[in-house]
């Protein structure tokens, strides 16, 4: 019942004007406690964003993110009340999207500036040189063979209708080769085959016919592994 008579209140706040979020009404989605928990996680990918980024890329971040809170936050909010969702609960998405970002930009910053042994975030392109495929790989544990890595690939036939495919799970690093497996699913599995900068991906016929993937997408390919411009 209190979220609804906050929703109300907020919702009163802003139908009578389109500008960006106020501190009033910012203090007033505070006493929600999922809006404050999308606004602790927030925070806290921040903290974690600080200490994994270099600081030219975490500067970069940070501008970024004032923009968004300018601006980027209330367009993102205001397709959602359009569609129909209350105020409350769109600004509480917007955060926990935004939050899910950083996360994900201070990961690959991570995995850029720390390309060791396989280590690193590879990137595929396709024949537009437009990237269409990110694998992900983590070394975990220097004592051990043992990688952790994920795979995602896209097919864009239109702003409307992207495509998509994924898979994840562990496997060790014998002699430049590693099989990922699937920890939930076996049927889930791909060879990776590692030369210098590049990740040579080959999916299995049991993968590729289990419906992973979206019509007419393939994670299979050549990656590239990234790295910081020092």
């Amino acid at each position: 019942m209190r979220k609804y008579f906050a929703a109300l209140c907020l919702w009163g706040l802003l139908t009578g004007a389109a500008a960006a979020l106020s501190d009033p009404e910012y203090r007033e989605m505070m006493k929600d406690e999922t809006f404050a928990a999308a606004d602790r996680g927030l925070n806290e990918a921040w903290a974690e964003a600080k200490k994994l980024m270099p600081k030219a890329e975490f500067e970069a971040l940070k501008k970024e993110q004032r923009e968004w809170n300018a601006k980027g936050r209330d367009a993102e909010a205001k397709i959602l009340i359009e569609d129909g969702v209350n105020p409350l609960q769109a600004y509480t998405s917007v955060t926990e999207g935004r939050a899910l970002s950083i996360r994900a930009a201070a990961d690959e910053a991570f995995l850029k500036g720390n390309p060791v042994g396989a280590q690193g975030l590879y990137v595929r392109k396709g024949e537009d040189g437009k990237e269409d495929g990110w694998l992900r790989v983590y070394w975990r544990d220097r004592n051990r063979p043992e990688l952790e890595a994920e795979i995602e690939a896209v097919l864009v036939l239109s702003p409307e209708n992207v495509r998509s495919g994924a898979l994840s799970g562990r496997g060790d690093l014998k002699g430049g080769v590693v099989e990922i497996v699937d920890a939930e699913d076996d049927s889930g599995r791909m060879v990776v085959t590692f030369e210098g900068d590049t990740a040579t991906v080959i999916t299995t016929d049991e993968f590729k016919q289990g419906g992973w993937c979206g019509m007419g997408v393939e994670l299979d390919g050549t990656y590239v592994r990234q790295k910081l411009k020092r």
